[in-house]
């Protein structure tokens, strides 16, 4: 069979395109290829020169006295300015995907949050074939969460992960059957799990690639859907077809870099000419501290062989409690390049509600070591939790302002099954673009929409001031510059300045 896996277009106020390696598809092109198909992966979010602005959702007109541009002086504490699409229009992935005349069409919507997206498409595909119409599949982690949603308009419907799902697939094409539309399936993970990897070229010989190594989170976290789509159970690639993965893509980076002009330093060693980096977006890769480590010592081992210069992340984020200061040493000797830390809250009430551990003494020792060792820290808290107020965010602010670490603020959003969001006519009364963490949406009502935008421009604000080492008089303009702004709570800027610098 032909098989086209499609990742829509994506409609939001900002898109990180390095971290849209679409690894859901990667893995199972790789399952399908080796059973004989032909499988070819567009992901339209990534096509450059394709961002346009475009109208905003009037469910989103709230945010409209919060999106101005803000001129040089502000715009390192800026909120958003436009609405955009990343990739083509509908209309041109539509033509795109049935100039390839495929047998199947998977189409994939890795966030419950771009639902709408995913349909307007599949409604497209649905009704522009005349004859001999593809097969239509659905899925992914936005589907897994509310499969019904999309059952209408799809022919199959993947509930979890999809490798097993080509058998059902290839029975049904074969004999040309219609199943009933919409049928949907609850698939079993997979025996082996694949190894995707996604790389992409940079000038200059840069590679930069993505993948991940394991599945799965034996962690309830509250505001976590992680186990919703790949389960409790926490399961690794195999490490031998890890070396396999990584053996292909060191052989990929040496067929495609230009040949290498070596210089040789004072020390009279060569300087490596091929940069290579791996980011790690597992969910919870330290509770395989051993095999992480195995994997990261066989890149490196290879890496070093072939005069290539590797270093890696994890930008999904590392649990901190599972580090200690030998590990960041170790982590840091095989060249982590930054550390990327969740501490979801530091209120250990808040914590508890949200069935989460944490230690702010630990992490202030993880940070002090982070310094010693000259690794970049970033540090990501959730804000808008049930029971967080704005003094609490502020305090949380101030506090992660006084430690060596970049801020990384996260509004919360829920989504459909999470164990205070069982009522799914909530999510059937609001657009899925409210689940987003860029709406600002009060979900939990512990703070608005103002407040919650306050609070992203404080740590932007925030980290401007650390990054840039500006002085008091450097820092009193941005507090004035923020009290100017009708938009910011007044009480929260005043406040965060206060506990910065209690003297000034």
């Amino acid at each position: 069979m032909k098989i086209v896996l499609v990742q829509p277009p994506v409609e939001d106020f900002y898109f990180t395109p390095h971290r849209s390696s679409v690894l859901g598809l990667h893995a199972l092109a790789d399952v399908w290829t080796k059973r004989g198909h032909n499988c070819q992966i567009l992901n339209f979010p990534l096509e450059k020169s394709k961002k346009k602005k475009i109208l905003l959702p009037a469910k989103l007109e709230y945010l409209v006295p919060y999106l101005k541009k803000q001129d040089n002086e502000m715009k390192n504490t800026s909120w958003f300015s436009n609405y955009y699409r990343f990739g083509p229009s509908l209309e041109i992935c539509h033509e795109r995907i049935i100039a390839l005349k495929p047998n199947v069409i998977a189409v994939s919507c890795f966030a419950w949050s771009y639902a709408q997206t995913t349909i307007k498409l599949l409604k497209m595909l649905r009704e522009n074939f005349q004859e001999n119409p593809p097969f239509l599949v659905v899925g992914g982690a936005g589907v897994s969460v509310m499969p019904d949603f999309f059952a209408p308009f799809a022919d199959l419907v993947i509930i979890g992960e999809g490798e097993n799902a080509i058998e059902e697939m290839e029975k049904t094409v074969a004999i040309k059957r219609n199943i009933i539309p919409g049928s949907k399936i609850t698939m079993d993970p997979p025996m082996d799990i694949p190894f995707p990897w996604d790389i992409k070229d940079k000038k200059k010989n840069r590679f930069t690639v993505t993948t991940m190594l394991s599945r799965g989170c034996p962690k309830m976290c509250s505001f976590c859907a992680n186990h919703l789509v790949f389960g409790k159970a926490l399961r690794k690639v195999d490490i031998k077809t890890v070396f396999i993965g990584i053996d292909n893509i060191l052989d990929y980076v040496l067929k495609t870099s230009k040949p290498l002009d070596l210089k040789t330093d004072k020390s009279g060693e060569h300087e490596y000419k091929i940069k290579l980096h791996v980011n790690f977006e597992d969910d919870n890769i330290l509770f395989q501290k051993k095999y992480f480590l195995t994997v990261l010592e066989y890149i490196k081992k290879k890496s070093d062989q072939n005069m290539i210069d590797f270093s890696f992340s994890a930008e999904n984020g590392m649990d901190y409690l599972l580090l200690n200061d030998d590990l960041l040493v170790e982590l840091k000797n095989l060249n982590l390049t930054q550390l990327n830390l969740s501490m979801a809250s530091m209120d250990s009430g808040q914590l508890e509600l949200e069935k989460r551990e944490g230690s702010i003494k630990k992490l202030e020792v993880l940070l002090k070591k982070s310094e010693q060792l000259g690794l970049p820290v970033i540090t990501y808290f959730i804000c808008g939790l049930k029971n967080d107020t704005p003094v609490k965010i502020v305090e949380t602010l101030a506090y992660l302002h006084s430690l060596k670490t970049s801020i990384g603020i996260s509004h919360y959003y829920p989504v459909p099954g999470l164990a205070d969001w069982q009522d799914r006519n909530v999510f059937l009364e609001n657009p899925p673009f409210l689940c987003c963490g860029s709406s600002a949406y009060p979900w939990n009502g512990s703070l608005n929409t103002r407040e919650l935008i306050t609070a992203f421009r404080l740590a932007r604000a925030s980290n401007y001031i650390k990054d840039s080492l500006c002085n008091k008089g450097m820092v009193l303009k941005i507090k004035t510059n923020l009290l100017k702004d009708a938009t910011m709570d007044e009480v929260m800027v005043n406040l965060f300045f206060i506990l910065v610098d209690p003297n000034d």
